[in-house]
């Protein structure tokens, strides 16, 4: 936590959600945003409203501060519990994992961590066609959304890593193939 403006605001992995890094996320990602505009909205996220700044070198100081890389690497979390019910998760991608990670991040979605996350956590209680139902993995998304966003990191620098590797490789395949 930081203070800012005479409150502790969350900016650390372990203290903003999922829900906030998707959205934090998605603003330093948007082009139409300038620097400034974009932690503006950085900082309505974690509570701060725009109108409350008045003070422009002490909005550059506590964005230094905020944007202060604190994230310490930790092993992955492979079990939680939420609501009474246990979900597991390993550091391995089935091809049906892969295939809908892969629509998730293709497709416009805001929230593609949670569904990513939902995906990954399996309830340890179902079936493997229960865990798939589509019903099931947005409800689970929403719980995902309340959960520490330092959870998701180590999940998304794998399927990253995963997705990034398999393409690199098809397209050497590919270059070699039409060199033939």
């Amino acid at each position: 936590m930081i203070e800012v403006l005479g409150r502790q605001i969350a900016n650390k992995m372990n203290e903003i959600n999922i829900d906030e890094f998707e959205k934090i996320s998605a603003i330093h990602n948007n082009p139409e945003f300038d620097n400034i505009e974009k932690q503006i909205k950085v900082f309505e996220v974690v509570g701060i409203e725009e109108d409350e700044w008045e003070d422009f070198k002490y909005f550059v100081e506590k964005t230094k501060e905020f944007n202060t890389d604190n994230y310490e690497n930790k092993e992955p979390v492979t079990s939680l519990e939420i609501d009474g019910f246990t979900y597991n998760a390993e550091m391995r991608l089935s091809v049906k994992d892969t295939k809908l990670i892969e629509k998730i991040i293709t497709k416009e979605n805001k929230h593609s961590v949670s569904d990513v996350m939902a995906l990954l956590f399996k309830r340890s209680d179902l079936s493997k066609t229960e865990h798939y139902d589509n019903a099931h993995l947005k409800h689970k998304s929403k719980l995902f959304r309340l959960q520490a966003a330092e959870i998701a990191i180590p999940y998304l620098n794998f399927v990253t890593q995963t997705i990034s590797s398999h393409a690199q490789k098809q397209a050497a395949e590919s270059v070699e193939s039409n060199n033939d």
